[in-house]
């Protein structure tokens, strides 16, 4: 896992990625300041109490309340710009790792973006669920936080990278046999994403680093 690491950081500055890995942090960005501007509406609407010290108050906390719920949901959220760069980023990575590896199928945009969707839902739903906890128990809401956002991302970059190359039952079972790993990785892919400015680079290393991750289980676990 280490060494997927340390090969993802050293393409970033490979002319294959420059654009993509701009284009996502652009993309990147314009995410978090949606979802804080949708957070901060609902937070400002709430400071209509019409007593001064009140509303001020709740200005204060809605402020940084803005913050930290951007951060939550954007581990989510950040699934749909991944979708759409992954095959540039994954293509990249495979032309200079992997050229032996499986042909990637083509996946339709309409396909990507409603998998996208699809994750972002599932995943924000859960952390609103979630959110209680996250502010009640010190200590255990981050354990409660990486360990969700772990297994959803970790499962979420696992299939949208095997489903270039796997059948749904091979995928299957090469998730069941890798969970450990996967989740693992979902960890240190939701860390990353909660780095306020290096979570913009997010789209674009999570999924190199899935990518060497999927070849790196692949090789070892299925038969060729």
């Amino acid at each position: 896992m280490f060494h997927s690491i340390s090969l993802t950081l050293e393409q970033l500055g490979d002319k294959r990625l420059r654009s993509v890995l701009i284009l996502s942090i652009g993309a990147s960005l314009l995410l978090i300041l949606a979802l804080a501007a949708v957070v901060g509406l609902v937070l400002s609407a709430l400071a209509q109490t019409g007593t001064g010290w009140l509303d001020e108050v709740i200005v204060w906390v809605g402020a940084i309340g803005t913050f930290v719920l951007a951060l939550i949901f954007f581990p989510g959220s950040v699934q749909l710009v991944s979708g759409l760069f992954a095959d540039r980023v994954a293509d990249a990575v495979a032309a200079k790792h992997y050229p032996d590896a499986p042909a990637p199928r083509h996946v339709p945009l309409g396909e990507v973006i409603a998998d996208g969707l699809r994750f972002a839902a599932l995943t924000i739903g859960l952390n609103i669920v979630a959110l209680p906890l996250y502010f009640i128990l010190p200590g255990l809401n981050l354990l409660i936080f990486f360990g969700l956002n772990g297994y959803l991302l970790g499962r979420e970059y696992a299939e949208m990278i095997g489903q270039r190359s796997m059948d749904r039952a091979t995928f299957r079972a090469f998730r069941e046999t890798n969970r450990g790993s996967l989740f693992v990785g979902g960890v240190l892919i939701a860390a990353l994403s909660t780095i306020p400015v290096v979570n913009l680079t997010t789209p674009v290393v999570a999924t190199a680093f899935a990518m060497h991750e999927h070849e790196r289980l692949r090789r070892r676990t299925v038969p060729r």
